[in-house]
Formats: C-alpha cells, structure tokens, sequence
C-alpha cells in the first residue's frame, strides 16, 4: 500500500500561513491540494507529498518551527474510530497502546513504538524511508502524540524529557514552550520520555462494551491491511460510511479514478461496488443486533438506509427474517459472516 496519510493533518496549514503573512493556496496548489481536498478530510495524499509540503511552508514562513506548529494544533479527528477507542479506554495504558498500534490504519509510512526501562515509557516516532521534509513531519507528529497524550494523561501532565534527532532550531524558544520539558537536539531518534507509573491511572466512564466492540472492530481493520484493490476499496468504504458520504462516486475519488474505472477494476476483480457495500451492510448489521441494543431504526440510520423499512427488506434478504426475529435469536446471527464483517461498523460508533 502506498505511503499515506488524511490530507486533513494539513488542515491548519492555511491558518498558519495567513498568520505568517502568506497565502497558502499559492503554495498548495503547486504542490495539487485544493481547497475542495482540504474540505474532506480522510482523503488521502502519499506521505512524501506531506513532507514536502510541510518543508515547502517551513521555507515560506522562514519559520523553522513549522511541523512543531502543525502537530500542537492536531486531533484525532482525521483517524476514524481509534479516538472513540482511546476516549473509551479503561486505563491510560489501554489508552496509549491503542494510539501507538492503531495510528498506522491512517498514517502509513509513520513508524510509532513504545518502550519501558527503569521507571520510564518511551514513545518514537520515526518515517519510514528517506523522504524530502523529514525533519518537520517527524516533528509536527511528535508534537501531535504529545497534543494526545495531554488528553489521555492527568490534566498536569507533562513530559519528563523530549528527544529531537536534528541540531538545536533557530527558534528552539518555541520547542521548550510547547514541550514544557527539556528538549535534547542531535539524538538518535524523535522521542519522549515520561514516568511509566501515570500509563497506571484508571479512567472514568469506560464501557466495556464499546470497548471490545472496537478492539475486535481494529483488530479486523489491522488484519485486512493488504495491498490488493479489492481490500483498499473494502478500506475505503469503511472509512466512508460514518460520513454518510458512501457513494462509488466518492471512493473512486479516494483512489484519483472515474467512476466507471472503479466499477471496471472491481469487475475484473469479480466484484462489484454494490456487492462490497451490501456485504459490508450486511455484517455490520449482523453484528449491532448481537451485541447493542440500539433500536432497529437507529441501526438502520448507522447503515446508512433512509429508512428502517429499506433496512427491514434488506435484512429478511440477507437471512430471511426481520431484524427484530434476528435480534431474537443473537447467538445465531452474523456467525457465518467473512473476514469483512465488520467494515460498516464506523458509522454505527459514531452516531
């Protein structure tokens, strides 16, 4: 799979050029990001692009804080269900391990780890390849981690000590300020440090529920990471169903193709995109009758019918009763259902 991230993680780009005297769309539309892209946010632009990008803007603003700048305004926003399972988790290290595993579904290319030793946690981030940018996306994703980890950790939280793999910036001012912590330049790798005793802490309001339901949900995700189009569409569509935006029309935008070619290469892959969208539907359905209890019309919304009748008729397709026979007997519902079974759930988490 190509290197990638949401074009989203670009969003405040603009504000910090207009704020430096410059017009942003002058400089990304060279590089063929448009307003239209920026509107939608999951889109996808290889990584090298970012990079480039970032240093592009970092040149401009003659700013050599710029990636800091990005990462310390970033969201979980642009990487799906994993905020609702961070959000969600019992304990701050269920909260971190989730973050460090799962961020890589949505910003291939960039390689987090975790590491403990006497007393401390240890988190990485490092890119995959040598790509133009480096220095400013390893930073503004550092900082990014950092941004989260102040909403997982206890409210006075903060770093014991960061680690920078390039010399001390011109405006290294900036660094100690956000950070809040010393800052070491010249290391072998972008990190942070921190007690490993807060990842301890249990959290209020966890359901565990939710919570196995989106761990089996990543967990599925993680698996299907492959690299043949049938699976990237699967991908696609379960990225876009929480958006009510599920249309060939769309995904075949995800992937910079027409229409008509989208349906052209699934055929020759003997599927279609209404089969993959109706198996998705499918088992998600399956799934949410099992174990929620959320009221047929309300999953009917999640799968994205118009109305609960639509839903009802495609059930009893599916499996030859009504959603709320299926209910009845759970443990026999969606059992039988492929690999994919899960990839509508998305939406229901977010309704």
């Amino acid at each position: 799979m190509e290197k990638g991230c949401p074009v989203g993680a670009l969003s405040e780009l603009p504000n910090l050029m207009r704020d430096a005297g410059h017009d942003p769309w002058e400089l990304l539309e060279s590089f063929g990001v448009t307003q239209a892209m920026l509107a939608k946010p999951m889109t996808p632009i290889p990584l090298a692009l970012h990079g480039q990008i970032m240093q592009a803007a970092a040149d401009a603003t003659g700013r050599d804080d710029f990636g800091l700048l990005i990462g310390q305004r970033a969201t979980l926003e642009n990487a799906g269900p994993l905020r609702l399972l961070v959000h969600n988790a019992r304990t701050t290290r269920e909260a971190v391990e989730a973050l460090v595993r799962y961020q890589g579904l949505w910003y291939h290319g960039i390689v987090v780890d975790m590491t403990g030793d006497q007393g401390y946690a240890c988190i990485s981030v490092s890119v995959d390849g040598k790509i133009a940018g480096r220095d400013q996306l390893l930073t503004g994703y550092l900082a990014a981690l950092v941004k989260h980890l102040e909403g997982i950790f206890p409210r006075n939280w903060r770093p014991s000590q960061v680690h920078i793999s390039y010399r001390r910036p011109q405006m290294a001012e900036q660094y100690a300020r956000f950070f809040r912590a010393p800052v070491l330049y010249d290391q072998p790798r972008h990190a942070v440090f921190f007690r490993e005793s807060v990842l301890d802490e249990t959290r209020p309001g966890s359901q565990q529920m939710l919570d196995s339901f989106l761990r089996e949900y990543m967990g599925e995700l993680e698996a299907r990471e492959q690299p043949d189009f049938v699976s990237r569409v699967r991908g696609v569509i379960e990225s876009l169903l929480p958006s009510g935006e599920c249309s060939a029309v769309r995904v075949a935008d995800m992937f910079a193709i027409h229409r008509v070619t989208l349906h052209r290469y699934l055929r020759e892959q003997g599927t279609t995109f209404e089969a993959l969208l109706d198996e998705a539907r499918r088992n998600l359905a399956s799934r949410m009758l099992e174990q929620t209890d959320l009221p047929v019309g309300e999953i009917a919304t999640a799968l994205g019918y118009g109305a609960a009748t639509s839903f009802v008729r495609a059930f009893k397709r599916w499996h030859g009763v009504t959603p709320g026979a299926g209910r009845g007997r759970r443990p026999g519902i969606g059992r039988a259902a492929s690999p994919a079974r899960t990839v509508a759930q998305r939406r229901s988490i977010k309704q």
